[in-house]
């Protein structure tokens, strides 16, 4: 509990703000008058403002023939997936996925990171730091500072090469040799 003299922080009544204040009177326990240390005014103390939880409100859209109802519900429950879903992994985009072409591009997806962990394994940190003017051969290990470690799977004169990092295929430039 504060006393007389005590420093506190308050709404200013006068400065429209919180400011450091001066416990100038107390009555039946409660803190009563306050002195700004900003413009030295005394007046009635005002608790601080509890923060409000900020809610995001989106839009929900409602289709011709839809009840809004329904239209809520199915967008309370996108969210409620997108905040399951923390980090994209091949096992939430399956979930979501509806498409012939979004179920190829995860089978390829999979098919390259089986590619990159079987390359992994003969892999004995030999790999070149990549820059856009590095030298590179087919099969090399490339070391990206963004992407990690990978190995050039294709080259295309002059200057670029696929390279299969980890998160996927990356045309990257480089000189070819």
């Amino acid at each position: 509990m504060a006393a007389a003299g005590d420093r506190i922080n308050a709404r200013c009544t006068r400065c429209k703000d919180m400011t450091g204040h001066i416990v100038v009177a107390i009555m039946n326990g409660e803190i009563a008058k306050v002195e700004c240390c900003a413009c030295k005014s005394v007046h009635k103390y005002h608790e601080p403002a509890k923060k409000k939880e900020v809610v995001e409100a989106k839009t929900v859209r409602v289709r011709a023939g839809e009840e809004r109802s329904v239209a809520v519900q199915e967008s309370k429950q996108r969210a409620k997936r997108m905040n399951e879903v923390k980090e994209p992994t091949v096992k939430a985009v399956k979930k979501v996925s509806s498409t012939k072409s979004e179920k190829a591009n995860i089978k390829q997806l999979e098919d390259m990171q089986a590619i990159w962990k079987d390359r992994m394994v003969s892999y004995s940190n030999n790999a070149k730091t990549y820059s856009m003017d590095i030298t590179l051969t087919r099969d090399e290990f490339v070391e990206h500072p963004v992407f990690g470690v990978g190995f050039v799977i294709e080259l295309y004169p002059p200057n670029k090469a696929d390279i299969l990092f980890s998160e996927g295929l990356k045309s990257l430039r480089c000189i070819c040799s």
